[in-house]
């Protein structure tokens, strides 16, 4: 495979290796008014409580790419029940943690580029020595799910990076 590189139709400028983008909270808290925020939402870097009631983790979505050797991984968001999340934290700190059973949930992320992401059926799987988990999708067809087992272009890559840099 090829290294992954690309010249930036936005800046200019060459790229290297492939992109990586990502949400830093789940969807359902940008419906939240900002000035509710601080009471009503517990916000890390990977885990999200909001009214003390709905439950949110963050993953690695990751989508292969044409001739890369690397996958795009999207940093989204995925719902747990109150008891899956309480697992989770536990695991937070584990080194050995690959052969717990996957969690499943409803992704909490949008996408620009595919509707309707919000509420696909996802699964997370854990990785060892504090990587976050591996966010797998319900096969369905979705384009997303599509993306997800069939990969992404490099012109589709592109195109994200583009939107995301510049938009």
């Amino acid at each position: 495979m090829d290294d992954f590189e690309f010249k930036c139709s936005k800046c200019d400028e060459v790229h290297k290796g492939v992109p990586g983008f990502g949400t830093r909270a789940p969807i359902y808290y940008f419906g939240i008014p900002e000035d509710e925020r601080e009471a009503r939402v517990e916000l890390t870097s990977d885990t999200c409580v909001i009214d003390g009631k709905e439950y949110f983790v963050r993953g690695c979505l990751e989508l292969p790419v044409a001739s890369a050797s690397d996958p795009f991984v999207f940093g989204a968001w995925i719902s747990l029940s109150e008891s899956n999340f309480l697992r989770f934290l536990e695991l937070m700190d584990v080194e050995e943690r690959e052969n717990e059973p996957p969690m499943v949930g409803w992704l909490s992320s949008w996408f620009w580029q595919y509707e309707e992401t919000e509420r696909l059926v996802a699964r997370i799987l854990f990785r060892n020595n504090g990587t976050r988990p591996l966010i797998e999708l319900k096969p369905i067809e979705h384009p997303l799910v599509i993306a997800q087992r069939d990969g992404l272009t490099r012109k589709e890559v592109i195109d994200i990076y583009e939107y995301y840099t510049f938009d």
